[in-house]
């Protein structure tokens, strides 16, 4: 373990601040195989008003079953307000499948994001504050013949648009896999500064599950005018299966190959930071 579009969706994010706590907790299951994974950001507090924001969500399911049952669910929502006296940027998503019996597969992902950009002038600060949920659950009816994944990320990053250069960034990850493993991992640059990090990880038999909460404040005073990017996006992969084939389902290459390649965007990133740096 390492630590370094709707109006209804809009309502919710705002009745639902993330001060009182995030509730993206995964449905508990009986008697079922389950694989989860939930993320809620919000940011607001910014020192300045953008020039311009955008936002998107995108969520992929796939389930297939010969004798058992396989229920794949995705859900993703953001939203940037900037046109009203308080600035507010928040999303969720949240990835899900349930399965029981034999032979099925089934893969859910979701994927949410804020954009925003920014002139910040010649010795300004620019800052915002920001509030964090990544919740991972796996739990296995039969550990002989199913096996459940879930994984989740959540990044930050601020980039320079005229040299295309990432400045500072946020990362949380969290993976769990039922038949063996788990990862979770906090990593920031120094302009980031968490005020609060929660960690609770939670193993029972054949059920684990990581709940990790972060808040915290983002502050950096620039030398020169500069364009500004802040971008947040999280992805959450959820994944059953029941008596897996020597060659693997369609599910499971792909949400194995989604995984994959978030780990190495990660890398990607944290090299690129490191060059910054």
């Amino acid at each position: 373990m390492k630590f370094n579009h709707s109006t209804g969706a809009i309502a919710f994010l705002l009745v639902t601040p993330l001060v009182t706590g995030l509730t993206v907790g995964i449905a508990p299951s009986n008697a079922a195989t389950i694989a989860g994974s939930a993320a809620e950001v919000s940011i607001d507090t910014f020192s300045q008003r953008p020039t311009d924001t955008s936002r998107s969500t995108n969520t992929n399911t796939l389930a297939i079953t010969n004798k058992g049952v396989v229920i794949s669910e995705a859900n993703a929502e953001a939203v940037f307000i900037s046109n009203c006296h308080e600035l507010l940027a928040a999303n969720l998503s949240k990835s899900q499948v349930t399965g029981s019996g034999s032979n099925y597969a089934g893969l859910a992902e979701s994927q949410a994001t804020v954009i925003g950009d920014f002139e910040i002038d010649a010795q300004e600060t620019f800052s915002f504050n920001f509030q964090t949920v990544l919740n991972v659950l796996t739990s296995v009816d039969n550990s002989q013949s199913e096996r459940a994944r879930a994984s989740g990320n959540i990044f930050f990053g601020l980039i320079n648009t005229v040299s295309n250069i990432l400045l500072d960034s946020f990362e949380l990850v969290s993976f769990l896999d039922s038949s063996g493993g788990s990862y979770f991992n906090l990593s920031a640059s120094n302009n980031f500064h968490p005020t609060k990090v929660n960690f609770n990880f939670m193993e029972e038999g054949s059920r684990a599950e990581s709940l990790l909460y972060t808040s915290g404040v983002y502050s950096r005073t620039f030398d020169s005018a500069t364009n500004l990017r802040l971008v947040e996006v999280k992805n959450n992969i959820a994944e059953a299966e029941a008596e897996p084939q020597a060659v693997p389902e369609p599910s499971t290459v792909l949400g194995a190959a989604i995984f994959l390649g978030l780990f190495a965007r990660a890398r990607k990133l944290k090299n690129k930071l490191s060059e910054v740096q």
